[in-house]
């Protein structure tokens, strides 16, 4: 039986697509390398040497000019895949897209479940407007995908959506306390920060620990 092609053959004289390139195993970096640099590859278990011509492209959300410097990505592998660097903001940084992206997954998601069209209240298109994304769109995704599932409706409100934070539109009322005031100030800028302890921590001007500390309470008091 022919052995079944990997995707490097695959994609021989094609575009390879690496996503979250950044999360790369530092033992497999080198034969990337290696693949890339010599063009060949050899089969897991074989011994003849397979011709390779792919062009990369790579994706990550990782500063792998950083890694590279900690030594946590192979800086030889960094600088023979960043010959052309395309910086994509975060979603919440380009609150314009939202409303084409969300129509779009609607679009897909009504019409894999036979409903047509589900579209969005103008306080739901609000509400995704304004929210942080920490997981940027598979989280705007996985939002509307939960949506259309539990409320059935042809079009969604404010109230099909569940977020996994505090959306940045509500507001921080009077009638909170101070440890209230505190837990969503630091919940709005883990959120800008994409979920990353660290760089929330250096931004609130607290220790990694202490951020930590905050985060474990709340979540064992389940609130």
């Amino acid at each position: 039986m022919a052995a079944k092609q990997g995707l490097l053959e695959v994609a021989d004289r094609g575009t390879l697509f690496l996503d979250e390139i950044g999360d790369m195993d530092v033992a497999v970096q080198p034969k990337l390398l290696k693949v890339l640099e010599e063009k060949r590859f050899r089969r897991l278990g074989d011994v003849k040497d397979r011709r390779v011509d792919v062009r990369l492209v790579a994706a990550t959300h990782q500063d792998l000019s950083l890694a590279s410097r900690e030594k946590r990505f192979r800086s030889d592998l960094y600088f023979r895949i960043s010959t052309l660097i395309l910086h994509v903001p975060a979603l919440r940084e380009r609150a314009e897209d939202v409303p084409v992206l969300a129509r779009h997954f609607l679009a897909e998601m009504g019409g894999a479940r036979g409903r047509g069209q589900v579209e969005l209240e103008p306080d739901a298109e609000k509400a995704l407007m304004t929210y942080g994304w920490p997981g940027n769109i598979r989280e705007l995704r996985n939002v509307l995908e939960r949506a259309v599932l539990l409320s059935g409706a042809s079009r969604l409100s404010r109230g099909d959506l569940r977020f996994e934070s505090v959306p940045h539109e509500e507001p921080l009322g009077d009638d909170l306390t101070l440890e209230e005031l505190e837990r969503r100030h630091i919940e709005r800028v883990m959120s800008r920060e994409g979920g990353h302890v660290e760089r929330a921590a250096t931004k609130l001007g607290i220790s990694r620990s202490s951020l930590y500390a905050k985060l474990k309470g709340w979540q064992h008091r389940g609130s």
